[in-house]
Order: structure tokens, then C-alpha cells, then sequence
């Protein structure tokens, strides 16, 4: 029998441990999950104002280096799938729209 990864977090109602999936940190998106960001103009302006530093101090160049070095060791290909399934659901999206023109026209 598989052992799921629950969030354990205790009810203070219930004293029960919650049975929600655990997010990689160990808690679930309720106790304690992934960040929602900030929510006040103040708050968006302090992360805005924040990454401008990070990026100004060289994190850019990094980032960038990271980034060509993913695409070196086989990133390539991977978005050169993606791209190529893009373009199948695009041609899939217009023909099924000429399609559904084409029965309301009577053509």
C-alpha cells in the first residue's frame, strides 16, 4: 500500500490532523502552501522595487547564463516541442472554426 504525503496540520476545532495533499514544503496550499504575492499597491511596489536591485546587482546576467546553459544540454529541443505542438493546436483551433462556419453557412 502507497503512503500519500498528507499535511498533518492539527484543527484547533477538531484536534484532527488535516488530510490534504502536502505541497513540497510538507503543508498543503491552506496551511501554509505556495504564496498568493503581495496584494496592496505597497506590497507590489516593495517586490517591483526589490527585483530592480536584484537585477541591477548581476542576478540577470546569471539568470541568463543559467538559461543558455539549459538551452546547450538539450533545452532546445525541448521548446522546439513545444512550439511544435502550439502550431498543431492552432491549425486544430482554425479548422475546427472553418469547420463550424462552414455548417452554419451551408457551405
Amino acid at each position: 500500500m502507497k503512503c500519500k504525503n498528507t499535511c498533518g496540520a492539527h484543527a484547533r476545532s477538531t484536534g484532527k490532523p488535516c488530510q490534504a495533499k502536502a505541497l513540497p514544503n510538507g503543508r498543503c496550499k491552506n496551511h501554509g502552501g505556495m504564496s498568493t504575492g503581495p496584494t496592496t499597491p505597497k506590497g507590489r511596489q516593495a517586490i517591483a522595487q526589490a527585483t530592480r536591485q536584484r537585477m541591477a546587482s548581476g542576478q540577470q546576467e546569471r539568470a541568463l547564463k543559467g538559461f543558455y546553459s539549459w538551452l546547450s544540454n538539450g533545452g532546445h529541443e525541448l521548446l522546439s516541442r513545444y512550439s511544435k505542438n502550439r502550431e498543431k493546436r492552432k491549425r486544430w483551433e482554425r479548422r475546427m472554426l472553418e469547420q463550424t462556419h462552414a455548417s452554419r453557412t451551408g457551405a
